[in-house]
């Protein structure tokens, strides 16, 4: 690792002295999951989750997300007129200062809803919403390993790939408010078709979802033989500690996902350490883009494919050290997140003092 490259390998969370803050609700709505909280931030003084299920439609979904803001209140033993306002951090596109959240793909049926004035008529209180990566930006940048910088950028490297930007202490939000949209820069003009509409996205690349894709996609191609035999080891040790009937692990396996690559990239596989690779080069590209076009102080990574470690960020450092210009990153620490799994709670939070 050069000694102009800093990355720093820590998911503790950062230790930051909240008690003169306000109480906040942060409100994390995902396309499986619904998170609430009540903050102190970045402290949870209760936690309520529940799926979505298959059928969250808005008029299915508001009423559980308003029951469930009242169940946070209750068990944290706090009235709503103590919080100082609710923070809703939800799948994009959506209009922040609109408050509607228009066509996200990953909540079918939400349609340009107005969820701020539907929210507000429930509870008398300020409400901010943002896109769910730029509340994790923002939470980062206030609570975890962003602290003390106001030029960063924030990546999240999961199912997909989202970001947010800060710049000289505020959030880039763009015209329309959909700037961030760091998975959906172009890697490879040449490369796989994201869900987005475009050709060789980062997101296409290096995601948990490509990971995957490129390791099934082996599979079925009948490259794959021994990744599929260590895919079926595990399930099969899974299926004995759940004392599941001998056979479930082949009847179950029909597709590798990219955690497996992982287990099996650690193993010395190797087709699972090409893929990882590929995806880790793919995401270096996208940091050296990054670094040259923000030039950030700090980039935070966070999201699960992080945490398979070197084999993601070994090679993507290399290309940075071979690719970005030197001056830019001489001064640019990479860096893991802090406030790990409840890092949309805690942004979701945030967005109350970010607007305070």
């Amino acid at each position: 690792m050069p000694e102009d490259q800093v990355i720093t390998a820590t998911t503790t969370a950062a230790t930051v002295d909240t008690a003169h803050l306000p109480l906040a609700v942060g409100v994390d709505l995902g396309g499986t999951q619904l998170r609430v909280a009540v903050l102190r931030g970045a402290t949870l003084l209760s936690r309520v989750g529940l799926l979505t299920g298959e059928d969250a439609t808005p008029e299915r979904l508001i009423p559980r997300i308003c029951d469930a803001i009242r169940q946070a209140l209750a068990e944290a033993r706090v009235e709503l007129g103590q919080v100082a306002g609710i923070g809703l951090g939800a799948p994009g596109p959506l209009n922040s200062k609109s408050g509607i959240i228009y066509s996200p793909p990953n909540l079918p049926g939400w349609e340009n809803v107005p969820i701020r004035d539907i929210l507000q008529k429930e509870f008398p209180v300020p409400i901010y919403i943002e896109n769910d990566a730029h509340c994790a930006a923002l939470g980062e940048y206030m609570f975890g390993a962003g602290r003390g910088s106001e030029d960063m950028v924030y990546m999240t490297v999961s199912t997909g790939i989202g970001g947010g930007i800060i710049c000289k202490g505020r959030l880039l939000e763009g015209a329309g408010g959909t700037a961030g949209e760091l998975g959906h820069m172009t890697i490879d003009l040449h490369g796989p078709r994201c869900n987005c509409g475009n050709i060789g996205c980062l997101e296409a690349i290096a995601s948990g979802t490509a990971i995957a894709r490129r390791a099934n996609e082996a599979i079925a191609a009948g490259q794959g033989a021994e990744l599929l035999a260590f895919a079926r080891s595990l399930d099969e040790q899974t299926a004995r500690q759940l004392h599941l009937p001998a056979g479930t692990e082949k009847e179950s396996i029909e597709r590798v996902n990219a955690r497996t690559v992982g287990e099996a990239a650690r193993a010395g596989i190797a087709l699972a350490r090409q893929i990882l690779g590929e995806a880790a080069r793919g995401l270096g590209v996208g940091l050296v883009n990054v670094i040259h076009i923000f030039n950030p102080r700090k980039i935070i990574l966070g999201g699960g494919v992080m945490q398979l470690g070197d084999l993601i960020l070994g090679p993507a450092l290399d290309i940075v050290e071979q690719r970005a210009m030197k001056a830019p990153r001489s001064i640019v620490s990479i860096e893991l997140a802090q406030l790990g799994p409840n890092v949309g709670l805690i942004g979701a939070g945030t967005l109350i003092y970010y607007h305070g």
